[in-house]
Order: C-alpha cells, then sequence, then structure tokens
C-alpha cells in the first residue's frame, strides 16, 4: 500500500487536503470516504483499517476534509481563506465538496467509485448520489447512518432543544444565520444560527433518513436510490438508535432497493475496539 498527500478543490474552490492510499497494483476502483459532522480526514482510527482493507483488495481508497471539518475551520480559497467548519456549513453545499472529489478521481483515471460516509457523511453521500447519479459510481457504503433532526433532539434536553429552536429561528428571521447559538451537542458548544434551522431542525434538506416515521414510512430520496447499499453499524451507537434497532433496520430495508445491513455486536458510532470486525465485514462484502 503507497500513501500520498493531495490537494483537491472544491467546484467552488476551496482546497480540500485528503490522502490517497492506493495498492501495489494498478487499478482503476476507487472508494471516497466522506467523514462526519466536525471530523477530518485522518482522526477516526477506523479509517486504518479500511486502508487496508480496500487496497488489499484492489480498490484505491481516499480520505478527505470536506468543509464541515473542525468545529470553526479556516479553509483556502486560492490565496485566501474562508472561515467554515462544521458550525458554520450548509448541508446541500456537500454536492460541492464531492463533485470536486468525483471530478478530479475521473481525471485521475478512476472508473469505477465506491462512495462511502460515516454518521454526517451518509447522509451526504446519499444526497450526492440522489442529484447527480454519476454512472461511475456503482455501489454505496454507509457506516451508521444518522436520523439527524431525532438525534439531537434524544441528545440534548427539552429545555436546551427549545432555546435552540426558538434562538435560530429568531436569527434566521433577522437575517443574521451566522450568530451562534448555544448547541450542546458540539465540543466548543456553539452552532451558526442558519445551519441549525435549515440542516438540524425537521423538514431539512438532510432530513431524509427518518427514523422515527417508523419502518413502515417511505422516504423519497432513500426510493430514489438505485444502487447496492451497504449499511454498517454497532447495537451500541448511540447516534443511529434513536429508535429500536429492529425499527431502524426494517425502515431501511423497506425504503432502499438493494440494501444489505450488518449490526456488529457491541459497536459504538465510532467502532472503538471493533476494526477488525468493520474490515472483516468491508472484505466480506467486496465479493
Amino acid at each position: 500500500m503507497k500513501q500520498e498527500l493531495v490537494r483537491i478543490n472544491t467546484t467552488d474552490n476551496i482546497e480540500q487536503p485528503g490522502i490517497l492510499y492506493t495498492p501495489n497494483s494498478d487499478t482503476k476502483r476507487i472508494v471516497i470516504h466522506v467523514h462526519g459532522l466536525n471530523g477530518n480526514f485522518y482522526e477516526s482510527r477506523f479509517l486504518d483499517i479500511l486502508a487496508k482493507t480496500y487496497t488489499n483488495n484492489d480498490y484505491a481508497f481516499l480520505t478527505f476534509n470536506n468543509r464541515g471539518r473542525d468545529f470553526i475551520a479556516e479553509l483556502l480559497k486560492g490565496n485566501e481563506f474562508s472561515v467554515i467548519g462544521g458550525c458554520l456549513e450548509r448541508f446541500k453545499d456537500c454536492i460541492l465538496d464531492i463533485d470536486g472529489i468525483v471530478n478530479w478521481v475521473k481525471d485521475k483515471g478512476y472508473n469505477e467509485i465506491i462512495l462511502e460516509g460515516h454518521s454526517y457523511g451518509c447522509n451526504k453521500v446519499l444526497y450526492y448520489y440522489n442529484h447527480k447519479k454519476s454512472n461511475l459510481i456503482k455501489k454505496i457504503v454507509l457506516l451508521a447512518p444518522c436520523d439527524i433532526p431525532s438525534e439531537c433532539k434524544k441528545i440534548l434536553t427539552k429545555e436546551e432543544y427549545d432555546k435552540a429552536k426558538n434562538d435560530s429561528t429568531r436569527l434566521v428571521q433577522e437575517g443574521k444565520e451566522n450568530e451562534l447559538i448555544d448547541f450542546s451537542i458540539l465540543a466548543n458548544g456553539k452552532m451558526a444560527a442558519g445551519t441549525y434551522y435549515h440542516d438540524f431542525l425537521p423538514g431539512g434538506e438532510d432530513d431524509f433518513i427518518r427514523y422515527v416515521d417508523g419502518e413502515n414510512r417511505k422516504s423519497k430520496l432513500l426510493n430514489n436510490i438505485d444502487i447496492p447499499v451497504l449499511i454498517v453499524f454497532g447495537d451500541m451507537d448511540e447516534c443511529v438508535l434513536t429508535q429500536p434497532l429492529d425499527i431502524v433496520k426494517k425502515y431501511l430495508l423497506n425504503n432502499l432497493k438493494n440494501c444489505s445491513i450488518q449490526i456488529i455486536k457491541g459497536a459504538d458510532h465510532e467502532y472503538t475496539d471493533k476494526y477488525n470486525e468493520l474490515g472483516e465485514i468491508i472484505k466480506n462484502n467486496m465479493k
């Protein structure tokens, strides 16, 4: 396995650094990994086993920073800086991020893509594929896909949830979308009013994984995914399991046409101490 630091621009010219792992022999197949909220291309420890697993099976593996990296971040845009990060990003801009990566790998000669997301990255890869339907993308891998508004409602107290909802609504109506509100899920306890209002309350563009609706309800976007989808999460995942495990599984199977779900016993949202199990599932589902 070889490794290379790469710098790739979004379609609106924000620089996205990342690591490209390649097998020792040439390949035209690649996995593009999209990290979750406030994440980055290197921090999650399960990325190590994924890089080994994919390159051992003749796939390149690319993990990169999207504009939702860290909490508040200075991102290079040409020779200037643009301040974004997870507290300030808008979900719909994931198309700009992922499109830049897809264009780059296409220019490099890759002609078969697996699009993979973790946590909030799952919503991003599904949203991107639904809008672009690139014939280069042959499969989607979802690592711990979340019902975002329900996750917020579960983790926040009622007082915190109501305050965030009321404060963000008021500030958006006043045209102050970049003003920070209290949001205790994040380590720094803040999020832009516009980000919360548009993307973390029910009805936002990322609100199409809705376990809260029950196992029999249909999601138009999920029903529009027409390629194979592998889903892997743990039975101890505090973020995914906003509803009982059986409801989550049946909801996903009911909404995705070609879907395989693998549950890792004892795994949390980051697959802590379950990296080898995750690697085995990925390897077995590449045959």
